[in-house]
């Protein structure tokens, strides 16, 4: 088990993001701004606050103004390096880009991901590493779970709990099997996971789409006697690559936060770069 410093961070923002267009075919859904920052370096926040130093993004076709904005990450206080993965085929095809990369346990954040606060990540990996699961996941409360990849605890306490099974985008039908209590549980994507969750990936068999979905990989995972553990979200995740959810939390948070206070840290960024 990987002690907490050998951590690295993995973020997967290869995607195409159709559901937001037209921004998305001009400009990669990760540059989106979120309070005067693009989603990708609240990402990388998430990460540092977690304590990984050492980033790895998996990237492809039009992500250019992407590395343009991290390069390598020294600006954030972060090391950053860069995986291409010619074919969309999956977010497991994706994490399984880095396999020749990492050989210790990694923090998995998909990079159309808004996560607040950031320091639910730090309490991921504490979890993860307590319990010693092959992978860790970063659950929140659905009420519609036929649009997520859903969880099912066998046993819940104190906000956390270990996976029973798991479900990429369940049917009505299927959906009834996942109910936690009356409530449905969505990963958000974060994860932590061992480095051997390669091996389940490279077992798991492609989709009706054809691609390698981490759910079902997990559940290989789960087939073959490993632990899963899910943590409950306490704060507020949103998947970028939605309008609604995008342009529902833009009015949560110019209401709800000190603009003043991201302006003048903006700023200081803005002078630290010229600086230099």
């Amino acid at each position: 088990m990987a002690m907490k410093s050998e951590l690295v961070g993995l973020i997967p923002a290869a995607g195409s993001g159709t559901r937001l267009y037209p921004f998305a075919r001009a400009v990669p859904k990760e540059m989106y701004p979120i309070l005067g920052k693009a989603v990708i370096e609240h990402c990388v926040e998430n990460l540092r606050e977690g304590g990984i130093e050492r980033i790895y993004m998996i990237v492809g076709h039009q992500k250019g103004s992407l590395m343009d904005y991290i390069g390598d990450g020294s600006y954030f206080g972060v090391k950053a390096a860069y995986i291409y993965q010619p074919k969309r085929k999956g977010l497991g095809h994706a994490i399984l880009q880095a396999q020749d990369w990492i050989n210790t346990a990694f923090v998995t954040l998909l990079g159309d991901s808004f996560i607040e606060p950031k320091s639910e990540i730090k309490e991921l990996i504490d979890l993860h590493i307590k319990e010693k699961p092959i992978a860790t996941v970063l659950v929140f409360k659905v009420s519609d779970p036929s649009a997520y990849g859903v969880v099912k605890f066998g046993k819940m306490e104190n906000g956390w709990g270990f996976v029973e099974k798991l479900a990429e985008k369940p049917d009505k039908n299927k959906a009834k099997d996942f109910g936690n209590g009356g409530s449905y549980y969505a990963i958000t994507g974060a994860y932590v996971f061992e480095p051997r969750i390669f091996e389940y990936i490279r077992k798991t068999k492609p989709d009706k789409n054809g691609e390698i979905q981490i759910t079902d990989a997990l559940s290989v995972a789960l087939g073959s006697g490993e632990k899963v553990c899910a943590m409950i979200l306490k704060g507020t995740y949103i998947d970028i690559g939605k309008w609604r959810t995008v342009l529902e939390i833009e009015k949560r948070l110019m209401t709800s936060t000190d603009i003043e206070e991201h302006i003048r840290e903006r700023e200081r960024f803005v002078k630290k770069l010229r600086d230099e």
